[in-house]
């Protein structure tokens, strides 16, 4: 048997090396001068950082560099002088970052690393109400120039020039390297059309591509609220200022939404319930929505909700879990922590801060069981407002068994070929794939045909008959010469082919 022990050692240094470099969220910053260090969840340090934000913000933090960006709005009551800083691993502004685009809202900043490199960085904002430039915008910065102090390379790339829905979100492609960017669209007075648009940008090691646009879900008129991934990135929630809550299904190697299902109607007109936030308990069946009504009367109230997944009509499951006159409590900002406990930011008198975050501690238990302590988290001198960081999941994976999984890496002693047949070929007489397997698991499946960039060409519905076979054709009319994938899934495996049209 030939030695592997070298090849694996690489392998092995080579993962530990990549997995260090990889950002996560084991450091907020937020609020006033708010940090948390969350490496041991059980035992979170507090510390210092230049934040000074009412509203979202973002952070770079991994095992080797530490804490190396972050940014912020830096604006802290109701005035409308908002300026975008960026900071250094040395709590400094970075070099070249003045006039950066951007506008205080809590899900209107992403940073996202470039695939392949560990010095670049991509800083992505958004205007929503028109203070700062329309359009979704982005600046590059190498954190590791200028003697490790970091510069923006280039800043106010336009992407597009709408106003902007305040939910800008990202998710790791299906290939667990590069990254697909949402942006959602509004469109406001005077026009104020119902929309329900998103534009899906790719991240990869070359920069960004698209946009694909989607209209998909039901017509609104929000420019607030949040759009969340679950955990596995394959499931989106979005919830709006009047009330609006659906969850759709995401295809990390195609970036397309699908099968919307609507959980809680649009509510306009009427009483507006201000969601602004939302976050998933850690097994993912219940959902906690934060309402703030803002400049609202004083018989309103900010409200935390919490919604049962897995209940026959999930709207009806909704239950006050706790709630303020606006005028004394503005209710902010969600997000579940590395300690699998779910924070809120909150406000005093509408822009003054507080000591403390709330905290949710059993979020998986229903009802009041689920253990609400409100201002019960001492920020260690450090003060917080309605914004918490709006950091997508850096360490998502590779969507494991996809046909865009091309990360995945395996090792074995022998090459012993898989017991599956599969041939995929194309007929250039009849302008179609004929595709053939055996051996197969499970009954149904479906078998699909995606182009090199991971985009969905074709999927049609097949089963399989005795024996494990499946039979089929791709029709290739109308489809450009080049490269695809033939990728057949089952409820028990998934296998792919390349094949050439030409």
């Amino acid at each position: 048997m030939k030695n592997r022990t070298l090849p694996l050692l690489i392998f092995c240094l080579w993962i530990e090396v990549s997995f260090s470099q990889t950002p996560n969220n084991n450091y907020w910053v937020f609020g006033d001068s708010a940090a948390i260090n969350w490496i041991n969840p059980q035992s979170p340090q507090f510390f210092r950082s230049n934040v000074k934000s009412r509203c979202g913000t973002v952070s770079l933090y991994n095992d080797t560099f530490g804490l190396y960006l972050y940014a912020n709005y830096n604006k802290v009551q109701s005035v409308n002088f908002g300026k975008l800083c960026i900071y250094n691993k040395y709590n400094s502004v970075l070099s070249n970052s003045d006039s950066v685009y951007g506008e205080d809202w809590y899900h209107s900043l992403l940073l996202l690393p470039q695939p392949g490199n560990d010095s670049i960085s991509f800083l992505f904002s958004v205007g929503v109400v028109g203070i700062a430039p329309y359009g979704l915008h982005y600046s590059i910065i190498n954190h590791k120039a200028n003697n490790d102090s970091g510069i923006v390379v280039q800043k106010n790339i336009q992407l597009n020039n709408l106003p902007a829905f305040d939910g800008l979100t990202a998710v790791r492609h299906g290939n667990g390297r590069d990254w697909w960017l949402i942006f959602k669209r509004y469109i406001p007075p005077p026009s104020l059309i119902y929309n329900n648009d998103f534009y899906v940008y790719l991240l990869d090691s070359s920069g960004v591509s698209g946009p694909l646009i989607q209209s998909i879900g039901t017509l609104h008129i929000d420019n607030g609220g949040q759009l969340l991934f679950t955990k596995n990135g394959l499931k989106t929630l979005l919830v709006t200022f009047n009330g609006l809550i659906e969850l759709y299904d995401f295809d990390r190697c195609t970036g397309n939404f699908s099968n919307f299902v609507n959980i809680q109607p649009y509510q306009w007109p009427g009483i507006i319930p201000w969601y602004s936030s939302c976050a998933l308990s850690p097994d993912e069946t219940k959902l906690y929505v934060s309402a703030f009504s803002q400049n609202s009367t004083i018989t309103s109230v900010d409200s935390l909700f919490q919604f049962d997944l897995t209940a026959p009509d999930i709207s009806a499951s909704k239950t006050p879990i706790f709630w303020m006159p606006n005028r004394t409590i503005g209710m902010g900002s969600l997000r579940r922590a590395p300690d699998n406990k779910i924070y809120l930011g909150s406000s005093f008198e509408n822009y003054y801060p507080y000591t403390h975050l709330s905290v949710i501690n059993q979020p998986d238990s229903l009802g009041l069981a689920c253990d609400f302590q409100p201002f019960s988290f001492y920020l260690g001198g450090a003060r917080t407002y309605y914004g918490l960081p709006n950091n997508p999941d850096y360490e998502l994976g590779a969507w494991v068994g996809s046909p865009c999984d091309t990360l995945a890496v395996g090792i074995t002693e022998n090459d012993e070929k898989q017991q599956v047949f599969f041939q995929a070929w194309y007929n250039s007489e009849w302008n179609m794939i004929h595709v053939n397997a055996s051996k197969l698991k499970g009954r149904k499946g479906s078998l699909r045909l995606f182009d090199m960039e991971g985009r969905l060409v074709f999927e049609k519905k097949v089963e399989v008959i005795s024996g494990g076979y499946v039979t089929g054709e791709i029709p290739m009319n109308g489809v450009v010469n080049g490269v695809y994938l033939v990728n057949l899934i089952t409820d028990s495996e998934s296998v792919s082919s390349k094949t050439i049209k030409f």
